[in-house]
């Protein structure tokens, strides 16, 4: 409950000395983080300057802000009880710390200072939370646009600075923190905002990238230390990716991310000579190399490779601090790039998910192919789809210059690039066409440049087709961000076109329909291949991911009760209701006569949890025809949950789990969410219909 003496406190009282405005102003800026002065409850605050985002994107939630209350809410009643500054993490994985000051006589205040992030994982944590989790409709360009990173050292550092200013004490003496001016240096303006388009304008890409910001970096590291050529590779869910290099490096940059991927970390340090501080020389034939690993709290997250032969011990040593120096800039940027990147990704898949069942087939492949194209900044692009019957690739959309040339494509498979990737079920990432081996172009193609990327969209076992983008706008080259991209929309961009695909046949081939006629969802036999893909992608990205099972309970009485047609028109409506309760991710089939079953890819067990009761409540709110018949008063369903880990980790695993919890459920009286748990599960009665 939010305290009222505090309000009427603010507004009654002055404003604080416009000395202590102007000066907090300028720690805060200095800093990069938040200062809050408070006199009670917060919100509301006197002064506020360099407030994070999330923090506002919080209070400004009717359904959320309650979640502020322990933290920063009571932060004023902290500081008093404390007596000195009182550090402590928020919900949502902030670190603060709430300090008394005293500016004026006899009047208590104290400042609110940080709201930054200490680590990546906390940042992850949180931006799960609001791509697919309980924070789902926070998500939005707003909510990142001034997110605050820091260390332990810069929030005890501005909380001595605050307790300076509050005694009127100079700060200039202060030592900065070497981060400062790196972080400054690399990022686009102050604060360290990444900018993301607005959800009504997609196509303005990111106005600072990863790979300008790591060139800087590069010619700071020659200029400071005289390393003519150098590169810097960063980690990708385990893979090494090359974003720039100075020197005439790229080759040698492009063999070194190779060995790396071919040999992983560990297998390098072991084939490689190890220097002191952890600098490596590795056994790349022909080239003399170093190795500099950048570590987050130990985490290693790329590497920076020295090159132009071996390094003196000052020279090494130099590196090795310019290293701890730059890791934590640079994983800031990355981390905001990599959101800005799933955001905009977001986008996309929203719109084409949404065309595809309002617009005839042949508008909906060109509706995927050009959201996709937009999202890598193509200028041309070709989606082919594969026919079985024939063993071919037929093109069926084209955008850009000379498309009617690529419409006109038909490609056996194993032949030429497409054919090959499809066959092969494996992406090529191509930098430039005439040094890799493969045959040239047509001319009559008239390519602005010579790298690509053809993907292979494929569902379970089923090949589908094969996604194809070249001339990248501004002439650069396509590398393993763009193919990461390009991953995390693929299970959305094959739902997508088996949908148009199958909507394309159902008229001819009504029975090999993915939808369920009755309840328009897709079909059991569509589920289990969609399961079976989503378990290959969550074991293999290391994602969470749940499954439910749930059938509406005493549906034989309530069919014998009140005839068939009454029993369908109950089917019909509690597919709506977990239409209505499920997010555009998740996936809902009817499994077979009453009972469904739910995929809910890159959820925990919690969040299911929430996802199943939701679907359970709206079920028994909602007014069914002789619904006052059942025995609960009202039509429901039992719901089992199941969850991928060790152990259960394959497609049949899980749906047994989530049926053996159902069972569990109807045990229990029914009307229920039950969760997968071995030791909980009993044997169903009898009558557990």
């Amino acid at each position: 409950m939010v305290a009222t003496e505090p309000v009427r406190f603010l507004e009654e009282s002055m404003q604080p000395p416009a000395t202590w405005v102007e000066a907090q102003t300028s720690v805060s800026a200095e800093a990069g983080l938040a200062v809050l002065l408070v006199a009670g409850h917060q919100p509301p605050q006197l002064t506020e300057t360099g407030n994070n985002s999330i923090c506002r994107a919080f209070q400004s939630s009717a359904a959320h802000a309650h979640l502020c209350e322990p933290y920063c809410g009571e932060a004023f009643e902290r500081a008093q009880a404390a007596g000195q500054a009182a550090y402590y993490r928020c919900h949502a994985g902030l670190h603060c710390f709430a300090m008394p000051v005293e500016i004026e006589a006899g009047r208590p205040l104290a400042v609110i200072g940080g709201r930054a992030f200490l680590s990546s994982n906390d940042y992850r944590e949180l931006i799960e939370r609001c791509r697919a989790g309980d924070l789902a409709d926070l998500l939005s360009p707003a909510l990142l646009r001034n997110v605050i990173f820091a260390t332990q050292f810069d929030l005890e550092r501005l909380a001595a600075r605050l307790s300076l200013l509050a005694e009127g004490v100079k700060i200039s003496a202060v030592t900065p923190h070497p981060n400062d001016s790196l972080l400054r240096q690399i990022q686009p303006r102050a604060g360290g905002e990444v900018v993301i388009s607005p959800v009504e304008n997609p196509d303005t890409h990111i106005q600072q990238s990863l790979r300008d910001a790591s060139l800087r970096v590069l010619e700071k590291l020659s200029s400071a230390h005289g390393i003519s050529s150098a590169a810097l590779l960063f980690r990708v869910e385990e893979k090494f990716v090359y974003l720039s290099s100075i020197g005439e490096f790229e080759a040698v940059a492009a063999r070194v991310c190779e060995y790396l991927n071919s040999n992983g970390w560990d297998g390098v340090k072991k084939k490689g000579k190890p220097h002191k501080g952890a600098a490596l020389s590795i056994p790349l034939p022909g080239e003399g190399v170093e190795l500099f690993p950048l570590r987050m709290n130990g985490e290693l997250k790329g590497v920076i490779v020295a090159g132009g032969g071996p390094l003196g011990a000052a020279a090494r040593q130099a590196v090795i601090e310019f290293c701890s120096e730059i890791a934590l800039p640079l994983e800031v940027l990355r981390l905001r790039e990599e959101l800005a990147r799933r955001m905009l990704a977001a986008y996309h898949l929203q719109s084409f998910t949404e065309v595809v069942n309002a617009v005839e087939p042949e508008e909906a492949y060109s509706t995927i192919l050009r959201r996709s194209v937009e999202l890598l900044r193509s200028e041309r692009g070709s989606l082919l789809l594969f026919d079985e019957r024939a063993n071919e690739l037929i093109v069926r959309a084209a955008i850009g210059p000379r498309a009617e040339i690529a419409r006109q494509m038909q490609v056996r498979l194993g032949e030429g690039v497409s054919g090959a990737v499809l066959n092969e079920g494996r992406p090529l990432v191509v930098k430039n066409l005439s040094a890799s081996g493969h045959a040239p172009a047509p001319a009559e193609r008239r390519y602005k440049s010579e790298s690509f990327i053809s993907f292979p969209i494929i569902i379970g076992a089923r090949k589908v087709g094969v996604l194809n983008m070249t001339d990248k706008l501004g002439g650069d080259t396509y590398d393993d961000l763009d193919l990461h991209l390009l991953e995390l929309i693929a299970p959305h961009l094959a739902l997508a076109l088996d949908r148009a695909a199958w909507h394309q046949k159902a008229t001819q081939f009504q029975k090999l329909s993915i939808t369920d006629p009755l309840t328009g969802l897709v079909n059991r036999r569509y589920m289990e291949e969609r399961l079976a893909e989503e378990v290959e992608r969550s074991k293999r990205h290391r994602f969470e991911m749940s499954f439910l099972m749930l059938d509406i309970d005493n549906f034989k009485n309530y069919n014998d009760r009140n005839l068939h047609q009454a029993g369908d028109v109950a089917l019909e409506m509690t597919a709506q209701c977990l239409k209505s309760a499920l997010r555009s991710e998740d996936v809902a089939s009817r499994y077979g006569g009453e009972e469904f079953s739910v995929l809910l890819p890159q959820t925990n067990i919690e969040e299911a949890g929430v996802i199943a009761e939701r679907i359970r409540s709206l079920v028994e709110r909602t007014s069914f025809p002789h619904g006052e018949t059942q025995p609960h008063g009202a039509v429901t369903v039992s719901i089992g949950i199941s969850t991928l880990v060790p152990g259960l980790d394959t497609p049949a695993a899980v749906i047994r789990a989530a049926d053996q919890a159902l069972f569990a459920a109807k045990h229990r009286g029914k009307n229920c969410v039950e969760t997968f748990s071995p030791q909980r599960i009993e044997a169903p009665s009898n009558n557990a219909d």
